[in-house]
Parts: C-alpha cells; sequence; structure tokens
C-alpha cells in the first residue's frame, strides 16, 4: 500500500530502471520507467523504494481484468508504452500482462491508469533537483542497459563517490568486441579510441552505451508488432489484412485540417494531417492527430519529411482511397 499523501513526496529516474512487482533482485520485474519520468514516492525498505507510476495508455492496447484487484491488463504481446500525455513523450514501456489501475477515459482511445510498485532508491532524485552526472546502476539493474522490459542485470558493484573520478566516462584502449551479456557470443565491435558511457559494473564487464549514426535504412523498428517496408499501394489493395496494424512510414507533410463530412473514418472536427506517402510513393496519407500531436505539428514546416509510426484506421478511405491512419509518434527527418 502507498504511503498515505502527506508523507508522499516526488522524485525522477535519473536512469532508465526496473519496475518490479515487491522489493528485491529476485522480485518480478513488470516494466522499464525511463531516464527523466517523475514518479510519487512513498515508503522504503532496504534501499527499494515504493512509488506510483501514472501516465497515458493507447486504449486498444489494455483489456479488462479483474485479476488481483486491478482494472486493466496490457494485452500486446511485445509490451506497451505509457506516456505523460495521450501521444505523448514516453515515461515507461508496460510489459505485456501488466496490471493497471484505471484513473479515467481520454478522447481518441487514450487512457489515464496508475500503479504501484518498486525501484532502487539510488536511481531516484528528488524532481526538484538539476540533473546530475550519469551514475553507475544499483541493484535495481538498468532496464534501457539491459535492453527493455523484462531483462534484469547483474547487481553491480559498488563504485566511487559520484562525481569523484568520472568513471561513468571512458574511450575504448583497442577494438574492442561488444556483447548482448558477460560471457556471451559477441555481437558486434568499437574501434579504438570510441567514447562510451559506463552504466552499470559487474565484476570485470562493464555496460555502456555510446553515440554514433547509421543509415536509417539499416534499421527495423524494435518495437514488436510495428511493421516496417509496407507499401501504401499493399495497404489500399488489401485493406481488411492491414487495419488495425501499426507501421512505421517515411511521408512528407502538407496541410493540417480538420475532418468534415466527405472524410467519413475520421470523426467531423477531428484534427488531421494530410501527408504525401509513404515515401517514395507519391499517393496521400490522411493521419488522424491527439491535442498532442496536433500542437507537435503546428511546429513543422509544410514540405518536412517526416517519420511516423501509426496504426491503420482504414485501408482505403471510401471517396478516393487514400489510407486513414491515427498517430502514434513521430520524429522530423529534414525540416
Amino acid at each position: 500500500m502507498a504511503a498515505p499523501a502527506h508523507a508522499q513526496a516526488r522524485y525522477r529516474a535519473m536512469r532508465a530502471e526496473n519496475f518490479r512487482q515487491r522489493p528485491g533482485l529476485d522480485q518480478r520485474i513488470l516494466g522499464s520507467v525511463y531516464e527523466g519520468t517523475e514518479l510519487i514516492a512513498g515508503q522504503t525498505q532496504d534501499g527499494w523504494v515504493e512509488v506510483i507510476l501514472e501516465g497515458w495508455i493507447f486504449g486498444r492496447s489494455v483489456g479488462r481484468t479483474t485479476r488481483d484487484g486491478f482494472d486493466l491488463a496490457v494485452t500486446v504481446s511485445g509490451g506497451e508504452n505509457l506516456r505523460a500525455t495521450p501521444g505523448g513523450r514516453v515515461l515507461a514501456r508496460l510489459a505485456n500482462g501488466f496490471l493497471l489501475d484505471e484513473v479515467s477515459r481520454g478522447a481518441n482511445g487514450w487512457v489515464q491508469v496508475r500503479r504501484t510498485g518498486w525501484v532502487w532508491g539510488q536511481s531516484l532524485e528528488p524532481a526538484g533537483a538539476s540533473p546530475g552526472p550519469a551514475r553507475p546502476a544499483g541493484p535495481g539493474g538498468s532496464a534501457a542497459a539491459a535492453g527493455g522490459v523484462g531483462a534484469a542485470v547483474a547487481p553491480a558493484e559498488p563504485g566511487p563517490t559520484a562525481g569523484a573520478a568520472g568513471l561513468d566516462r571512458a574511450v575504448t584502449a583497442r577494438q574492442t568486441e561488444v556483447h548482448r551479456i558477460p560471457e556471451s557470443e559477441p555481437t558486434g565491435s568499437l574501434a579504438e579510441d570510441t567514447p562510451v558511457r559506463v552504466l552499470a559494473r559487474s565484476g570485470e564487464w562493464v555496460r555502456i552505451a555510446t553515440e554514433g549514426w547509421v543509415r536509417e535504412s539499416d534499421l527495423r523498428p524494435s518495437s514488436p508488432g510495428v511493421l516496417a517496408g509496407v507499401s501504401g499501394a499493399e495497404v489500399r489493395a488489401r485493406p481488411a489484412e492491414f487495419e488495425g496494424k501499426t507501421v512505421q512510414w517515411s511521408v512528407q507533410y502538407l496541410a493540417l485540417q480538420t475532418a468534415d463530412e466527405l472524410r467519413r473514418e475520421i470523426p467531423a472536427g477531428q484534427r488531421y494531417m494530410l501527408a504525401r506517402g509513404p515515401l517514395p510513393e507519391s499517393g496521400f496519407i490522411y493521419v488522424i492527430l491527439s491535442p498532442v500531436m496536433v500542437g507537435r505539428i503546428e511546429q513543422v514546416q509544410p514540405l518536412a519529411e517526416l517519420v511516423i509510426i501509426a496504426r491503420i484506421k482504414a485501408g482505403r478511405s471510401q471517396y478516393l482511397g487514400n489510407p486513414v491512419v491515427e498517430l502514434v509518434d513521430l520524429a522530423v527527418r529534414r525540416p
């Protein structure tokens, strides 16, 4: 049970961290909270902090349940994002089966939800504090470093006082093999003098993060269930097969518009984006926007190229035969 309201304080995650059902390394990992996520903290136990995680989740990704006194459960096999606002910044990744309390229902199928769980206290700082330098993960296990939901890391050894020697930054001393977990087969390598950030330590091993640039064509979506490489022609030709599926497309933003009676697949008065694509195709797409996404699109210049993740609502609109999709997330490729 969470601590009384007067005893609660707001904290921020200093790094991506596992969100557990109960305090302890041997307790079930329910999901992961991302760096910068704010949490309401209650009681503590042996270095663990009970926290309340609250945000918005897409309604199609949860189902009704009465299990353990909760209202909803995540039904997507690969898990689902929890966001600060409908369609907004991602706060956490929730595993399949994650149980939730429903708080309220919003527009466009979004549901506000809440859940209490436990995180390692050394991964938290008061929300009013200025973000400090990155520190090695503690026994909670850095979820981002571990590769996502459900992947725990080995307990990290105690390190020196944060900031004393800058041991969270390093460069590779030679060409270095990279492993998913200690003692596993290498999955790649880093060139000598590659800058890295140390996320966690375990024995002679360290978990690292590095930055660089790759061609977008060499990547595929990390979220299970997101389809890449699907053409607009395929969707228009087999609409029933693709409706309800999630795709990643590159598009060119043309205009922000308001739906009327001619756009029967979009509720009247709903804001949507008219876009060309998926590129390099020259067809058109209607992209339904949440209020948060309207604000983001208003900052984009017409003819900008975007990368979007969207759920297909209709493979062909009634009059013009264009796909109608609901925007989940976007990034600007070329302003």
